[in-house]
């Protein structure tokens, strides 16, 4: 398709100029003839073993624009030029811009430059000539040396040159002043982040498509349950119910059944569990009945969204914190104020940190890894990092509205700041964040947007076995919903994910070499340990704090070089200062 469309360029500028002289434009109208075949040949319809043959026959589709640059400078000068009109300036600067391009495009041909280097010159050249073109029209006409209809306007032709000049040389003077590679990589950058927050509305849909159906357990909260009424009293008459509803409902109640869902003999502090009852049409609303007979109307909107209205959602609710809008009070608990301490994004802005945390590890630890976090960013790159923060970010009074969109809010920061703690691994709201980012990516893809802070030594250890069933939320409601989607994506899946990432985190900060964890975050020495030094590695930068518990020094000592070799061994043999050697066989290593 993209043939065929380039092909109607040189069809269109060459189709009223066929017969022009001294020199028709019979190359360009050969050449868009070509490009039809070539595309007619790239087309799924037509591969067989005859048009591959036939596609070596052909010119590649960049000599093919080359040669259609060429026929468009060279001819066009050539019949400016026959027209001997006055104006000598422009005549002799049209030749020699065209013979420099002629010249370029046949040493770069000699010397067998790639596709990609000939067509990135030959374009520059093409839209020169193109400007240099319309700004000598704009002069001729300007001093009177081309001739003019009188019934014309004489000054809007002089503009349409000069606009014209300038829109053509406007691509070239973008390129020149960006910088073609650094050009490239926001276009790349740009294109990338439309496709990350595309696949997080994907996933936030894959959410949204859970609705409550009759039969499934449900959980209010002990104010709700207290505040519960009667069944009699409160629960909608629906008469005439037909045999076709009925087996309906039945059919819901085993495929809700089937569905792993919370563990039901674990009391869930807060909550009290009931049973679905009845749904409204609308399914804006529905009844749960607890286990004394009593119960309430939940009012919940269970519209599903398709995945550009959620973008949309997801975009126009996203947020960001700036670092000195943080304290550590802040970070104590999941209550209080904070909503109105973040800002939306400016025009163009990206998040640099989704942090992905749990409210129930210490905050004490979680803030000295954000302040290590913070300075070793504000090192490397100038300034202070903006976080997604969930107490912040999302408005706690419609904090549905914002869980429904959390997948676009994680794939719309640039990394993932990973706090794990000792819950951490145990709660489904982080495992679910981090397969958000896996599944759209290779795990090795996705270890590279993360950046991790183990706030114990055995944390990192329990998500390379990760065990879905024992992960939970505070909500069990919640809870559920998640479990209905794991088990739409697979659960064995979805530990696999969860467990192969730990792996490659654990092996990263194991080996020095990789370069993004180094040591456990410790203040409080929760590991048994009296505290030791928090550290850590952003986009390979090793930064490394000081024994001391204060501030974070303005100058880091780097980290030392990797003593074990990063590829499978058998016995490792280390040689100790006062000369003397250890030996570690593989049943060791395989313990350590």
């Amino acid at each position: 398709v993209l043939c065929m469309f380039l092909a109607m360029l040189p069809l269109i500028t060459a189709a009223t100029r066929v017969w022009e002289m001294p020199i028709p434009r019979w190359i360009s109208c050969f050449v868009a003839l070509l490009m039809l075949v070539y595309g007619c040949l790239r087309s799924t319809s037509c591969q067989s073993s005859c048009s591959a043959n036939l596609q070596g026959l052909l010119p590649s589709f960049a000599v093919l624009m080359e040669v259609w640059y060429l026929d468009v400078i060279v001819g066009s000068t050539i019949n400016e030029v026959a027209l001997d009109e006055e104006g000598v300036f422009t005549n002799v600067w049209l030749a020699l811009h065209a013979s420099l391009a002629v010249a370029l495009q046949c040493w770069l041909w000699l010397k067998k430059y790639r596709s990609t280097t000939r067509f990135n010159f030959s374009s520059h050249m093409a839209l020169s000539w193109q400007s240099s073109y319309f700004f000598c029209r704009a002069i001729d006409l300007s001093t009177g040396n081309k001739e003019w209809e009188a019934e014309r306007q004489l000054d809007v032709a002089i503009s349409a040159a000069v606009a014209f000049a300038v829109a053509a040389l406007l691509p070239l003077t973008v390129v020149w002043f960006i910088g073609r590679e650094r050009l490239f990589k926001r276009l790349s950058d740009w294109v990338e982040h439309r496709r990350k927050l595309q696949e997080g509305a994907f996933m936030a849909m894959l959410l949204d498509s859970y609705v409550v159906e009759i039969g499934q357990p449900w959980w209010l909260s002990e104010a709700e349950a207290a505040s519960s009424r009667e069944l009699a009293s409160w629960l909608p008459k629906r008469k005439g119910k037909t045999e076709k509803e009925s087996k309906h409902q039945k059919k819901t109640w085993s495929v809700t059944r089937s569905v792993s869902v919370p563990n039901e003999d674990t009391k869930r502090p807060g909550f009290v569990k009931g049973r679905v009852v009845d749904v409204a049409d609308d399914g804006k609303s529905f009844c749960v009945e607890l286990p004394d007979g009593k119960g309430m109307q939940v009012h919940r909107n269970q519209q599903v969204l398709p995945w550009p209205e959620l973008l949309e959602q997801g975009r126009r609710t996203l947020r960001c914190v700036d670092w000195a809008s943080q304290n550590e009070e802040l970070w104590m608990d999941s209550h209080g104020m904070g909503y109105e301490l973040s800002r939306p994004l400016g025009r163009g802005e990206i998040i640099d940190f989704f942090v992905s945390h749990s409210w129930s590890d210490p905050p004490a630890q979680k803030w000295k890894a954000l302040k290590l976090v913070a300075e070793s960013f504000y090192a490397t790159r100038g300034r202070y990092p903006t976080f997604w923060v969930d107490k912040v970010c999302i408005n706690q009074r419609q904090i549905a509205d914002g869980l429904r969109v959390l997948p676009v809010n994680v794939m719309a920061c640039k990394e993932v700041l990973v706090l794990c703690g000792p819950t951490y691994p145990t709660r489904l709201w982080c495992a679910w964040e981090l397969c958000v980012l896996l599944s759209f990516m290779h795990v090795q893809q996705a270890l590279n947007q993360l950046v991790v802070m183990p706030l114990s030594n055995p944390a990192l250890m329990q998500l390379t076995t990760f065990n879905c069933s024992v992960s939970s939320c505070y909500d069990p409601n919640e809870e559920l919903r998640l479990r209905h989607v794991i088990d739409a994506i697979g659960t064995e899946r979805f530990e696999l994910k969860i467990r192969q990432l730990g792996q490659l985190i654990l092996d990263r900060e194991l080996s020095s070499s990789r370069g993004l964890l180094v040591d456990a975050v410790l203040a409080d020495g929760t590991d048994g340990t009296d505290g030791t030094a928090v550290a850590t590695a952003t986009a390979g930068n090793t930064v490394r704090a000081s024994e001391n518990q204060g501030d974070v020094p303005n100058v880091l000592p780097p980290d030392p070089s990797p003593a074990i070799p990063d590829v499978p061994v058998a016995s490792v043999s280390v040689k100790i200062s006062d000369g003397s050697t250890v030996n570690f066989d593989e049943d060791l290593i395989i313990e350590i």
